[in-house]
């Protein structure tokens, strides 16, 4: 793998540095020019261990110079009078200066050899400057979401051991302690919503796979690695999302409370799952799980960019942020793996187990070959329009390839810098299977109010007001759906290929898709920004009761 990584990470910076900007102005001299954003995304500076990386590899200066010119651009641009940097120059938010500073420390960590002096002197003055306002200021002031005391605790023991303060090895303790005690009974991190102690009426804690998986749990193995303490304790919480960890390398965030971010591969703006898994090579799941997330990024990239599964077929733009953040993640590789292929094992999401249930039994996992699906009753909204739960199906696999992939309700941007409009669409719909009833509900809107119940071992059943789903996966997976009025079911299924009609049967691609009354616009294809797909959305009537098959 290490190879690959390398090659793919040269591939990534190589083509990031096309899009850096030459200016005699010094707010844009240095920085990147986002083609699908229009705009200059503020944690350019993440590049520093992944450039400090390929300089100490090629002495090309050309890397190193790029390097200087991402810090000396937020230096000027993005510090803020309390020793932060902004996350963008038009937003006010400050606590990914610790992801910043966990760069700059990794690269003089491990190749302040291979620096110029001067430049490991402005590094250093930086590090120590946003690790100072983390690690004295962020916390405490604005009680962020999780996954920013994570950041703040690997911050820290970084920091302890770059400068041997004491102080940061105490703030190194204090805020692991934080994250020590956010993990629900089924050992998953939650927190990634203010209150970070939320409990709902059903049960619920706020927890985002996507967020806790690309970067989380990868900074709090880092964390243990560094300090010496607590790795076997954050190795088994790693183990236990691994649940979520598809067969092809994806992560399953179809129902997490930061949905909105999700990319299939993880999460638009965090640093990837490869970056934990790089330091737990030495268990076969995780080096196997390793290699098939780097085959799915190899798979995503696009003219040189990492890029949502579909978007470059319907000709949307690559967003930068992805491949600069996850670029950390593939240095983290380079530094650890070697070109010893790992041996295939069987991941824990392909064995099959039948249903297992999550979030105080309002998440489904059903694993019954050959399907894999989740099916979400989470009583949690992060922003508007986020619905996507409601005992909906959010995700379906048959074979390892994805069917369904739920998306927002109402493509409504919380981080508007952090998330990307469509270029060639005025509309994202949405894509969630759902039902609609004849007065504009939908059963995404009834997400307080649903409960899931587990029939057998393939039979699970989602009910709320006015609705019964019940879906039991056998060689075909069927849906019966009992509603007490008039309602349409809306099916949007992942397939790009051609259509073929007959009566009360849709097939496309290797999907058939049966059931009175069913209808589709075999030439229309929806793409969503939210997962990354293109959709076909079939719909059929319901009075009273209806059956739908898939094979």
């Amino acid at each position: 793998m290490k190879t690959r990584a390398y090659n793919l990470l040269k591939t990534w910076c190589d083509t990031l540095l096309d899009y850096r900007v030459s200016s005699h102005d010094k707010h844009i001299d240095g920085t990147l020019l986002c083609p699908a954003c229009h705009v200059s995304h503020g944690r350019i500076a993440d590049l520093t261990f992944p450039l400090a990386l390929l300089y100490s590899t090629t002495g090309e200066r050309r890397y190193l110079d790029a390097l200087e010119g991402f810090i000396d651009w937020s230096n000027y641009s993005l510090l803020r009078p309390d020793g932060s940097w902004r996350n963008d120059a038009g937003n006010e938010w400050k606590g990914t200066s610790a992801f910043a500073a966990i760069s700059i420390g990794d690269a003089l960590m491990n190749f302040s050899d291979a620096l110029p002096e001067d430049l490991k002197a402005k590094m250093m003055q930086t590090f120590i400057r946003l690790s100072d306002y983390v690690c004295d200021t962020f916390v405490y002031t604005v009680k962020p979401v999780i996954n920013y005391y994570v950041g703040a605790a690997c911050n820290a023991a970084m920091a302890w051991i770059i400068t041997g303060n004491e102080k940061y090895l105490a703030r190194a303790r204090e805020r692991e302690l934080i994250c020590r005690k956010h993990f629900d009974k089924d050992g998953l991190l939650f927190g990634e919503m203010k209150p970070i102690d939320m409990l709902t009426e059903g049960g619920c804690r706020p927890i985002d796979l996507g967020y806790n998986l690309e970067e989380s749990m990868p900074l709090l193995i880092k964390y243990a690695k560094l300090m010496g303490e607590g790795e076997d304790f954050y190795t088994a919480r790693f183990r236990d999302h691994m649940e979520f960890l598809l067969p092809d390398g994806a992560i399953d965030d179809s129902f997490g409370t930061r949905h909105n971010k999700w990319t299939y591969w993880g999460s638009r703006t965090s640093d990837g799952i490869i970056e934990g898994l790089a330091l737990m090579l030495d268990d076969p799941i995780m080096a196997d799980a390793c290699e098939r997330v780097l085959t799915l990024y190899e798979k995503c990239t696009h003219k040189g960019l990492l890029a949502l599964p579909m978007a470059s077929i319907v000709d949307e733009p690559v967003c930068l942020h992805h491949t600069f953040c996850h670029a950390k993640a593939l240095a983290a590789l380079v530094l650890h793996a070697t070109d010893e292929a790992p041996k295939r094992t069987l991941l824990p999401t392909e064995k099959n187990y039948g249903i297992r249930l999550f979030q105080n039994g309002h998440l489904a996992l059903v694993s019954r070959a050959p399907w894999r699906a989740t099916v979400s009753a989470i009583d949690i909204l992060y922003s508007e329009g986020s619905e996507n739960g409601g005992g909906s199906m959010t995700l379906l696999m048959k074979n390892g390839m994805p069917i369904c992939a739920a998306t927002m309700k109402t493509y409504i941007p919380p981080e508007p810098l952090n998330m990307q409009y469509q270029r060639y669409s005025d509309d994202c719909v949405c894509m969630t299977p759902r039902i609609v009833f004849d007065n504009g509900e939908d059963n995404l809107s009834k997400y307080k109010d649903v409960s899931l119940e587990v029939i057998s071992d393939s039979t699970l059943s989602a009910r709320g007001d006015g609705f019964e789903i019940i879906y039991a996966f056998a060689d075909k997976l069927t849906l019966t759906i009992r509603t007490d009025r008039a309602a349409e079911l809306v099916f949007p299924v992942i397939r790009r290929e051609n259509v073929t009609l007959t009566e009360n049967k849709i097939t496309v691609g290797d999907i058939t898709i049966s059931g009175d009354g069913i209808s589709c616009n075999p030439d229309e294809r929806s793409f969503n920004q939210v997962g990354g797909f293109i959709y076909l959305t079939v719909r059929a009537k319901i009075e009273g009761s209806y059956t739908l098959t898939i094979e």
